[in-house]
């Protein structure tokens, strides 16, 4: 609900304006004097002042200058209510803040009409405030996301310039973020063994997501770690933006061990192995957009079932990340390719799908804190 706090020190001329101006969806603040009136501002959020200039003791324009002095209410649009005409007080509203005049006797249509317009103005302020701090917020979300992202991820501006590198670097490859922040993307990701370079603009990565294109390629690209190269899964999304090329968002992880080739130790765990109902609520995301797929109601080392919001196409291959509820095998995400099997409605839950899905592809750290997550929950 939204609020105007009228100052007049006549409580007649009070109750003329509450008169004029109520509505249920309206909040009418009132005050005879300048200093209850400065209080009540700093206890509302308001969107409008109808101040009267001539009052006893302090009067509107004094009023005005204080408000401006305030960060809470220097910004409030001010309206004065005169029965003076002056243009030396029109001239004296306008330097202390003000953003009209209305003459007495007020006319309603007049009133009305400019209170109307301040009323949408406020109310367009406050939805660019939501929209920013959704913005911030969303923005907070996916800059934790991709820091607790278990693939190494780096951000790229349209120069191919490196703008952001999360900790799973180090984990996968032995590169500290900081040794790769500024330096171009073909100066970490190579596309042949002997760390030849070419180009940003002749590259894969740049090539592809210049067009709006995703990349995804398990062949053919290297991070060199420490003194040898590793050849590296590596999936690159454009960066959305309404001015063109902003840049791409790359995903790496190191080509060590993929489904069904788990290992000895680990094949015969996953004979044993049968699907568990996770005991705690786990969310699964898309690696890369960041979009929420939907809750993991059990998994093995094989699949997993998902309980979603939206309907997933089958055959199709998603790579998915999940936020671990504690660390496991040194990270606090879990990380995999996996396709989906089957999807239906969900007969117990209106509006959500049953989904099962298929591991495809896993990294050898991955498949240790899967079977950890197994054995814990």
């Amino acid at each position: 609900m939204q609020s105007i706090l009228i100052v007049d020190d006549r409580n007649e001329n009070l109750t003329a304006l509450e008169t004029l101006l109520e509505r249920p969806d309206l909040q009418l603040l009132k005050s005879d004097n300048g200093n209850d009136a400065l209080k009540l501002l700093l206890r509302h959020d308001v969107a409008l002042v109808l101040l009267d200039v001539q009052m006893p003791g302090m009067n509107g324009f004094e009023m005005a200058e204080l408000m401006r002095r305030n960060k809470k209410t220097q910004s409030i649009p001010i309206i004065f209510v005169t029965a003076n005409g002056d243009k030396r007080q029109v001239f004296r509203g306008y330097e202390v803040g003000a953003v009209d005049f209305l003459a007495k006797p007020i006319e309603r249509e007049v009133l009305l009409s400019k209170v109307t317009i301040f009323l949408e103005l406020d109310s367009q302020r406050r939805a660019l405030e939501l929209q920013l701090l959704q913005i911030q917020e969303l923005k907070k979300q996916n800059e934790q996301l991709l820091e607790a992202l278990g693939d190494g991820v780096i951000a790229v501006d349209a120069q191919g310039v490196i703008t952001f590198v999360n900790p799973a670097m180090k984990l996968h490859f032995g590169i500290e973020p900081a040794q790769l922040a500024g330096k171009g993307l073909v100066d970490a990701l190579f596309q042949s063994a002997d760390g030849a370079r070419l180009p940003w603009g002749s590259s894969e990565v740049y090539l592809a997501t210049s067009k709006g294109e995703r990349l995804q390629r398990d062949t053919g690209f290297f991070v060199q770690s420490g003194e040898r190269m590793v050849q590296a899964y590596v999936s690159a999304a454009p960066i959305p933006s309404a001015t063109g090329y902003a840049g791409a968002v790359v995903t790496l992880s190191p080509v060590e061990v993929t489904k069904p080739d788990l290992g000895e130790e680990l094949a015969r765990k996953n004979r044993k192995q049968t699907r568990k109902r996770i005991g705690t609520v786990l969310r699964l995301f898309e690696r890369g957009t960041g979009r929420n797929l939907g809750r993991l109601a059990n998994i093995s080392l094989e699949g997993f079932k998902l309980a979603s919001r939206e309907e997933l196409g089958v055959g199709s291959r998603l790579q998915i990340s999940m936020v671990l509820p504690e660390t496991l095998a040194g990270s606090n995400t879990l990380s995999f390719d996996a396709q989906v099997v089957w999807c239906r409605i969900a007969e117990d839950t209106p509006g959500e799908y049953r989904a099962g899905f298929r591991i495809i592809r896993i990294g050898e750290n991955d498949l240790r804190i899967l079977v950890q997550l197994l054995e814990k929950y």
